[in-house]
């Protein structure tokens, strides 16, 4: 009787020629040996891996002999995968897709191999149609060992998208050949950059943005490809390039802040400016005439937007001070493109380069500004004083001035004493401080660190002394004029925005000379000043109420508050009411917070490298605090 024996069900694949993917690649191999589940199979590379059945993707069964030895058998499996190749170069998967796409069935490779040889197909035959329809994904779509024709929608939507990262390929080495060359030196001609115009985009976000740049994947690519891993390169690239310049503003350009303007902007700025020389209108008849009055600017000499003159006469023992402030509100139109630009700004920024106008130029340098000798529109603070500075009165008005005279403070200085009229609101100006230091204002004499950078890229330091008897006049009148308008609005009703401090946290001793470690101390117990609705005390200038008024030309909450004005004089109510101007405020706030970060970074980044320019010096300092990182000093450079 026989005796029945175990078979293994699997040992006919033994010897099979199988094709599967390894390392991402089409492998050919041959099974060697079953191991319960898995196959030890020896690869074409001359690689021993050990697979499940699910992972061959093509079987010839009973195509080797395992017993012919490891060479023969790897030099067999490198001859089969040569002839598969061959087979397979000479098939047009997109013929055979229209052969049969208008049956979409499932095919196997056999019969699809049969279609396009027309002869005894062999597994080498079936083996090359399954790697041509397993490559054409744009035409077959694979269902285990077999295929299924894609719908011709879907077909052209395929090539649609292969053609566009073909396209996006190109581009891309042709933009990572660019980057790499300027990166060694070279210059490229016009026409290239132009055509670059999205790589040099893509580098700006990147430098602008770092990791949260909107293309980053993109733009590191290119580089990538470039060869190029410094972390500085896309600002480097675009400075050799012309585009940037070696001291850019980059957090003005993150933020979207720019000098310049949209032309439809300038457009309507142009209009504005032609109203403003409309002076005969009938407009212009509202405003009370105040030509003859002798009004002087005084600002610094680098100073080109005008927005405030000081007059001073005395009639019938009374002097009668003239505070005029600069007029855009009777000229631009709530919600006009001017105005939103303008809200949209916020302000005026000052760098030590240059500034970031709030307005054009066309407008904040010429048509409204108080340049002398022309007439222009203001917004006036007439305020009666007895000869020892008691405010008898004020009166608020439109009005129309010509400056007699520019002046600097360096003038101003030179003339106190022997100008009556300067002497005369020194006085008042003196008069007034010593008012508010009663009132509990506090004085810092902290001489204000000012650096000019030309086109040149010369850089020059000057401290200005705020205790100069020139900075004292022009400082307490505006503080002045600002102090009437908070209380005319406040004592009327008429919603503006008030600026408001609370008390220091802690009472210090008073100096009117400058001490860095007192003054620095008193600057660390103020608290940060406010602007909201409500009036509010002002501790540090000792007054009960204040506004800012006196800059409409590169504050936009100035110019809210002339349009208030302006409103109730001519109608008897302000334009905006409570909430609306709460609403508008709530827009402008972000954009005065953006105005103060870049101000003070780019005053940071143009002080350090002026102290770069001096490594070596020796300089002395006093050290007013010390953090974790840091030491906080004072040097009178």
């Amino acid at each position: 009787m026989a005796v029945p024996t175990k078979t293994d069900p699997k040992a006919h694949l033994r010897g099979a020629v199988v094709e599967f993917f390894i390392d991402k690649k089409l492998t050919a191999g041959v099974c060697v040996e079953t191991k319960g589940e898995r196959f030890l199979v020896l690869t074409e590379g001359n690689r021993e891996v050990s697979l499940p059945e699910t992972r061959f993707l093509h079987v010839a069964p009973h195509a080797l002999r395992v017993e012919n030895g490891r060479d023969q058998l790897i030099q067999s499996l490198r001859e089969i995968a040569r002839r598969r190749e061959a087979l397979r170069a000479r098939i047009d998967s997109a013929e055979v897709w229209e052969l049969i796409w208008t049956e979409p069935e499932v095919y196997d490779c056999r019969f699809l191999a049969g279609l396009v040889f027309g002869e005894e197909v062999t597994p080498d035959h079936t083996a090359a149609m399954f790697r041509a329809c397993w490559d054409d994904t744009i035409h077959f779509s694979r269902k285990g060992d077999t295929f299924v024709p894609n719908p011709t929608e879907t077909v052209e939507q395929l090539l649609h998208e292969k053609t566009r990262k073909e396209e996006r390929e190109r581009e891309l080495e042709a933009a990572a050949a660019f980057v790499n060359a300027v990166w060694e030196g070279e210059a490229p001609p016009p026409m290239e950059v132009a055509a670059q115009e999205t790589c040099i985009e893509l580098l700006k976000e990147l430098a602008l943005y770092e990791a949260e740049a909107p293309r980053y994947r993109l733009s590191r690519a290119i580089l990538s490809r470039a060869g190029i891993t410094a972390p500085d390169a896309p600002f480097q690239i675009l400075t050799r390039l012309g585009i940037w310049d070696e001291d850019e503003n980059l957090l003005a350009l993150r933020l979207g802040l720019s000098a310049e303007f949209r032309p439809d902007v300038l457009e309507e700025a142009a209009q504005v400016a032609s109203m403003a020389a409309q002076l005969g209108s009938s407009e212009a008849q509202q405003r009370m005439d105040l030509t003859s009055l002798h009004a002087v600017t005084i600002d610094s000499e680098s100073t080109h937007d005008f927005d405030d003159a000081l007059s001073c006469e005395v009639r019938n023992g009374v002097m009668l001070l003239g505070i005029h402030i600069a007029d855009p509100a009777g000229v631009i139109t709530p919600d006009s493109l001017l105005d939103r630009e303008a809200r949209d700004r916020g302000t005026s920024i000052y760098c030590p380069e240059g500034k970031i106008p709030m307005l054009p130029a066309l407008l904040s340098e010429g048509a409204l500004s108080l340049v002398a000798g022309e007439l222009r529109p203001a917004m006036t603070v007439l305020v009666s004083l007895t000869p020892e500075g008691e405010i008898l009165d004020y009166q608020i008005t439109p009005s129309l001035i010509r400056v007699a005279e520019r002046l600097t403070y360096a003038d101003v200085d030179a003339r106190i004493g022997t100008d009556p009229q300067l002497t005369q609101q020194f006085e008042i100006a003196s008069h007034l401080r010593a008012l508010r230091l009663a009132n509990g204002a506090i004085s810092l004499p902290i001489p204000q660190v000012e650096l000019f950078v030309t086109h040149e890229k010369e850089m020059t330091l000057r401290l200005t002394d705020r205790e100069a008897s020139s900075q004292i006049l022009v400082s307490e009148l505006m503080i002045l004029a600002n102090t009437l308008v908070g209380l005319f609005c406040a004592q009327h009703h008429i919603p503006i925005v008030y600026r408001g401090q609370a008390p220091q946290r802690d009472t210090l001793p008073t100096s009117m000379t400058y001490d860095p470690v007192l003054h620095y101390r008193q600057q660390r117990a103020m608290y940060p000043a406010k602007i909201g609705i409500e009036p509010t005390r002002h501790s540090s200038l000792g007054v009960e109420v204040y506004t800012t008024f006196t800059s409409p030309l590169r504050r936009y909450v100035d110019l809210l508050s002339h349009r208030q004005l302006h409103a109730y004089l001519q109608r008897g109510e302000p334009l905006y009411t409570e909430e609306q101007l709460r609403a508008v405020l709530a827009e402008v706030e972000p954009a005065l917070g953006r105005a103060g970060m870049v101000e003070q970074d780019r005053r940071r980044y143009w002080l350090l490298k002026y102290l770069a320019g001096r490594q070596g010096e020796v300089m002395s300092g006093v050290v007013l605090d010390r953090f974790p990182a840091n030491i906080w000093c004072y040097s009178p450079m």
